[in-house]
This record gives C-alpha cells, sequence and structure tokens, in this order.
C-alpha cells in the first residue's frame, strides 16, 4: 500500500536514513539563496518542509 503523501509528487523515501536525508537539507539551505523568484523560494521551502518532516519519522533511525 503506497503511504499518501503531501508532497506533490509521489516520492518514495523509505530507502534513505537520516544522514541522507541531513545533506539533502544542507543543499536546499545552499541554494535558499540563490533563488530569483517569490515563487521559486517559496516551492524550495516546501521541499525543505517535506524533508524535515520525513527526518522526524521515527522509523528512520536504521
Amino acid at each position: 500500500m503506497a503511504k499518501e503523501s503531501e508532497f506533490p509528487f509521489d516520492v518514495d523515501l523509505s530507502s534513505l536514513d537520516t544522514g541522507s536525508i541531513t545533506n539533502i537539507l544542507k543543499d536546499i539551505e545552499q541554494l535558499l539563496p540563490l533563488m530569483d523568484s517569490e515563487g521559486d523560494l517559496s516551492r524550495l521551502l516546501q521541499v525543505k518542509e517535506f524533508f524535515e518532516k520525513e527526518l522526524k519519522v521515527a522509523s528512520r533511525l536504521h
């Protein structure tokens, strides 16, 4: 059964551990100042929020 996601596209993050998600979040932090438009910034912040929520999922602690 597929997990319901608030994210706008279907993505399976079950194989990612906390280190991988943390690296993704660091990359997003580096990209934030480079966003040209408010729309791009808003979208990237949504992605960041999604990964922050995923990082909090207890099952990530493999």
